[in-house]
């Protein structure tokens, strides 16, 4: 479901039973939830938490996408 947080447990048993595909995150990544994410996930899928005010029907806000791709960055060095 759209902004639920994904169960990191199951990411790692994807990744675990298919380690050589790439394992995407889909739904509940934040910016407070994303460098713990990408630790398991190889890559997210996001949308609300870049949107105005958070809320999905928004529009995108361009700080809220610069300052989540800034926390990105800083985890993958």
């Amino acid at each position: 479901m759209t902004g639920e947080g994904v169960a990191l447990e199951h990411l790692r048993a994807v990744k675990e039973a298919l380690p050589q595909v790439p394992v995407l995150a889909n739904t509940g990544v934040r910016h407070e939830t994303v460098a713990e994410i990408l630790e398991v996930a190889d890559g997210v899928i996001v949308g609300t938490a870049l949107k105005r005010d958070g809320v999905t029907w928004n529009e995108v806000d361009p700080d809220r996408a610069r300052s989540f791709m800034e926390i990105v960055r800083r985890f993958r060095g």
